[in-house]
Parts: C-alpha cells; sequence; structure tokens
C-alpha cells in the first residue's frame, strides 16, 4: 500500500495568515485559485507561491514535507514589498523576491530549525511591524468576500473605483471583482466539500442558482461542482 499524503492546517497567532504542513510522497499536487499567496518552505528551499487565477500542477519537490505560510489575500505583497501582479500564476524562490541576503539568512535559520513555522512566523510577524498593511486593505478584502460591489467597496475605503483596482493589482495580482470571484468559488467548495446538497451551496454563497455556481466553479476550477462533493481536492 503506497503511503498516503497528510495535510493540516492551523491559523497564525501572530500574522493574519493560515499555517500549513504537507507530507507524503513526492508528486504533482493541484492547486486551485483562493486569492492566497504563499511562503513554502520544502526543508531545503523556500519559495513564494503567487496568486493564481487558474488551476496549477505544481511538480513534485526534492522533499515531499513543506510547511508554509498561507497569508491573507493582499497581505505578502506588504510583508515581501513586492507586486502581487508579477507573480501571477507563478512559483519562484524567495531570493527572487527579497534579497539574496536576506533569503540566505532565512534558509539557514529554517535548516536549523525544530520548529520551521515559528520562524517563518515570525519573519512575517517583524516585517509587518516594520511596514504595515494600509488601513484599505482587510476592510476591502472582507467586503469583497461578502460580495459587495466594487463600486460599494470603493465607497466604503473612501477611494475612485480605479483606485481600487489599482490597488488591487498590486496586493491581490488581479482586480477586485476577480478577487470577489475567486472568494465565492473558493468558499462554495468548503460546502461542497463538507457536504452540503448543491442547491444549498449555491444559495448560501450567493449565487442565482445552481446554473450560475456551476459555470463559476468550472471557470476557475476547470472542475464542475460536482467534482469536489464527491471528494477532496488539496489546496495550498
Amino acid at each position: 500500500m503506497s503511503e498516503s499524503v497528510t495535510y493540516h492546517e492551523r491559523r497564525s497567532s501572530l500574522v493574519p495568515a493560515t499555517i500549513w504542513w504537507r507530507s507524503g510522497p513526492a508528486g504533482p499536487t493541484e492547486i486551485l485559485p483562493d486569492g492566497c499567496m504563499d511562503l513554502i518552505w520544502t526543508g531545503t528551499d523556500l519559495m513564494i507561491a503567487g496568486p493564481d487565477t487558474r488551476p496549477v500542477v505544481v511538480e513534485g519537490s526534492r522533499t515531499a514535507d513543506m510547511t508554509a505560510v498561507r497569508f491573507e489575500p493582499g497581505m505578502a505583497p506588504v510583508v515581501f514589498d513586492c507586486a502581487a501582479d508579477e507573480l501571477l500564476n507563478s512559483r519562484v524562490a524567495l531570493a527572487d523576491v527579497l534579497s539574496a541576503r536576506a533569503a540566505r539568512l532565512l534558509t539557514e535559520q529554517l535548516a536549523c530549525a525544530a520548529d520551521p513555522a515559528a520562524v517563518l512566523q515570525r519573519c512575517a510577524a517583524d516585517r509587518l511591524a516594520r511596514r504595515p498593511p494600509p488601513r484599505w486593505l482587510r476592510p476591502a478584502t472582507a467586503l469583497l468576500a461578502d460580495g459587495q460591489p466594487v463600486s460599494r467597496v470603493a465607497d466604503e475605503v473612501s477611494v475612485s473605483p480605479r483606485q481600487l483596482q489599482r490597488w488591487s493589482r498590486h496586493h491581490y495580482g488581479y482586480g477586485a471583482k476577480t478577487l470577489a470571484r475567486i472568494l465565492r468559488v473558493d468558499s462554495a467548495l468548503d460546502g461542497l466539500r463538507a457536504g452540503a446538497p448543491l442547491t444549498e451551496v449555491a444559495h448560501s454563497t450567493g449565487y442565482a442558482d445552481y446554473a450560475h455556481m456551476f459555470r463559476e466553479v468550472r471557470a476557475v476550477t476547470g472542475k464542475p461542482p460536482t467534482h469536489f462533493a464527491r471528494g477532496q481536492v488539496e489546496g495550498a
């Protein structure tokens, strides 16, 4: 019998993020869009997973064990002082985003750490302490996740829709409307995986009907809602 993949996660107590762990046999993994960016430690290398607009199949790394921080939408560009739209649908070495020296020092700390997750969190917390996120970011993200129109979100954070779009591309990797679409699909997948009826999930996540949810889920994930109702697909 082949060894199975294990995956678990928990909320960080230090930064607006989720900590996750994966272990098991190396191999390709399908990652679905979730509006987030991740800092991933493979045991030997550090990489950043940019925001996705489509499913991405990541080939197995040199190690099957990974520890990572999945930042809330828009937060990783604050932590790493980078533009999310430059990392769209990509996985890059941390040294391509931070200075080579900073990436090397963090890699050295992780290589000898008993708790890599703690090191990753402290690094992110220290960087956020020096450069806090803009005040509009979390309120705007919450409103978009709630399905509010972009125009209303812009009004709520006291900027023009055009300015919100510019900020969104920098922090989320794409426009506010695209983030709202991805977050709603991600919420629907949670309901489907939990075993809720298809029509109930469509209603609770704000779709007009099941046909509407079907089109949106397929557009974002490449698969129909019934695929996720039958089983689990790992995300990172």
